[in-house]
């Protein structure tokens, strides 16, 4: 066997075990989350994760929020089994937001009042359409990944969007807009 064809199936079965690895941890994740375990952030960095994940998707009187639907977790799960890359540009992020808290209110993001952590994320999202400083540019990742959590989640899909299931139609209604 060459060289070349060894390295690729070593590496094709690394990334088969972490995928299987990755698979085991969102099956528990989905039916037990209160038995996951964080595997890359810190317990302070997961709260961190709760709270600006439950502002951008806050519980309403429609359906729960991300904090509910365990999205902090999702997220510890996806950064978990993603490149270092990914994991540096994440850890960095939250460190720019708690450098932000510091600057604005002397106080880590977790320790600042509700109105405060507001002012923070609307200052992260200010750039959004085109992302300048790194908090900026790091908005953009972070809005991104509660949202895949949350409508992948049993909350999201069944509660959120009142998603029922597939199901077979015996007739096709048509429009039923008293405008058509």
């Amino acid at each position: 066997m060459k060289r070349r064809t060894a390295l690729q199936v070593i590496a094709g079965g690394v990334a088969a075990e972490q995928l299987g690895a990755a698979q085991h941890h969102l099956v528990t994740l989905a039916q037990a989350p209160g038995s996951y375990k964080l595997q890359f952030f810190n317990p302070a960095q997961n709260e961190m994760l709760e709270q600006l994940a439950e502002m951008i998707l806050p519980a309403d009187d429609h359906s729960p929020g991300a904090r509910e639907a365990k999205v902090s977790l999702f997220i510890d799960l996806m950064i978990a089994h993603s490149s270092r890359e990914s994991q540096e540009l994440w850890t960095s992020g939250l460190k720019l937001v708690d450098a932000e808290a510091q600057k604005r209110f002397e106080r880590p993001f977790s320790k600042c009042e509700s109105a405060q952590r507001e002012q923070i994320l609307a200052a992260m999202a200010a750039g959004e359409a085109e992302p300048k400083t790194a908090l900026e540019q790091f908005f953009a990742r972070l809005k991104l990944m509660p949202i895949d959590g949350y409508y992948t989640s049993a909350i999201g899909i069944h509660r959120a969007l009142q998603y029922k299931g597939n199901a077979v139609l015996t007739e096709l209604p048509g429009c039923r807009h008293t405008d058509h």
